[in-house]
């Protein structure tokens, strides 16, 4: 456990080091909105495509431990490259090929870790916010640092910190033990097709396909908007440290919430506080009112992604945990690309207020599809009546 939990606090400091500020630093090498959503969209794109094949290799081989440190390397290797293209001016293209190779990485981190972790807690899966719990910690002390940083330094020196939390992050993850003893058998694209054929998962997809649509079409211009109304990297970093400190008690009380309101509840809530901060975004007249409704995000994130990863280790088959995860971070791509893209093309077209208004909308919608997905699955239990975290591997309570 205490491997796991220094796995998720190595891995969120790179996240802490880089999510808020690679947006800021692409616009400091003189890309375009339209650019900075294209580049988003082929980060999503390829943890689309590779996250399930990540996650169908650790399910192949249980007892394997490299796929972890092996991924963080890679993602190591693409955030230099991404440095350089700067450096040597290569413009969209040198950013986009070292985009590739981050996300090549960092798809094969999350969802197998997440996945690890869910093997490793075993029927007390509802444990897993806590654990996670310590990765938002991480990401509030680094993000706030960095800010500070990259405002001293320049946006570059948020590399500084990137790079070396990644080649952390293998180190740390090489020494987790595995719990696998089944071998799920058959290919990647089957093991895919036996979890999507789980009563009640594709609908659930989709409803988790639009909440991060919305979520990410938000996201992505955030910290563009926090500078564009007159805040600096300080405050880009304070507005999504803040948001991560509120994560923090969320994640760690889950099992207590999952048991008095149910996983689905949660997750339907977690939909709609979307919606509510994406409308308060489009209102907010300045920088430091985006910062003041920062924790909105840190609820709606920690209810719809910590409710989602337990939701589906409920549901998954055996043998089919990291390919359930590699699944749903696939599906999670799939709607930064389409976030990322038609954010971009909105707010180009108008503003990102405009972008954030018509997020607010999409997320409400989100939130109805998710409501009709989980209620009508019926409530997934375990062995101890705490409500969300699933069916065991025959259909039972687990």
């Amino acid at each position: 456990m205490r491997r796991v939990s220094l796995g998720y606090a190595v891995y969120f400091a790179a996240i802490g080091a880089s999510f808020p500020y690679l947006p800021v630093y692409y616009r400091s090498l003189g890309l375009d909105l339209a650019a900075v959503g294209a580049i988003a969209a082929a980060a999503a794109s390829t943890q689309l495509v590779v996250a399930p094949i990540w996650g169908g290799i650790a399910d192949a081989f249980p007892r394997a431990r490299i796929s972890l440190p092996l991924a963080a390397v890679v993602a190591a290797g693409g955030a230099s490259l991404i440095l350089a293209a700067g450096s040597f001016g290569t413009g969209l293209p040198g950013v986009i090929a070292g985009v590739v190779v981050l996300f090549t990485g960092v798809a094969g981190i999350g969802p197998v870790l997440d996945a690890r972790t869910l093997e490793t807690l075993g029927a007390d899966r509802n444990r897993y916010g806590q654990m996670r719990a310590w990765g938002s910690l991480s990401f509030v002390v680094i993000a706030t640092v960095v800010g500070a940083l990259a405002e001293r330094l320049g946006d570059a020196s948020i590399f500084a910190v990137y790079v070396p939390a990644l080649l952390l992050t293998a180190v740390v993850t090489a020494t987790i033990p595995r719990q696998g003893a089944i071998r799920s058998g058959g290919s990647v694209w089957r093991g895919a097709t036996t979890f999507l054929a789980t009563p009640g998962i594709p609908l659930f997809m989709v409803g988790t396909f639009l909440v991060w649509t919305s979520l990410n079409a938000v996201n992505a211009f955030y910290s563009i908007q926090v500078v564009a109304l007159g805040g600096g990297t300080t405050l880009v970093g304070l507005a999504w440290a803040v948001g991560a400190l509120v994560e923090v008690p969320i994640m760690w009380t889950f099992p207590r919430l999952a048991g008095r309101f149910g996983t689905e509840r949660l997750l339907i809530l977690g939909a709609v506080t979307i919606a509510i901060r994406a409308g308060l975004a489009a209102l907010s007249p300045d920088a430091t009112m985006l910062v003041a409704i920062a924790p909105i995000e840190g609820i709606s994130f920690a209810l719809t992604y910590v409710g989602g990863v337990t939701y589906l280790g409920g549901r998954a088959p055996a043998g089919l945990a990291g390919t359930a995860q590699g699944l749903f971070a696939a599906t999670t791509g799939l709607g930064t690309i389409t976030g990322s893209v038609f954010g971009g093309a909105i707010a180009g077209a108008s503003t990102i207020a405009t972008l954030f208004g018509v997020g607010a909308v999409a997320s409400l919608a989100a939130a109805f599809v998710v409501s009709i997905a989980v209620l009508s699955a019926g409530r997934v239990r375990t062995g101890d009546g705490l409500p969300g975290v699933g069916a065991g591997p025959e259909g039972e309570a687990g």
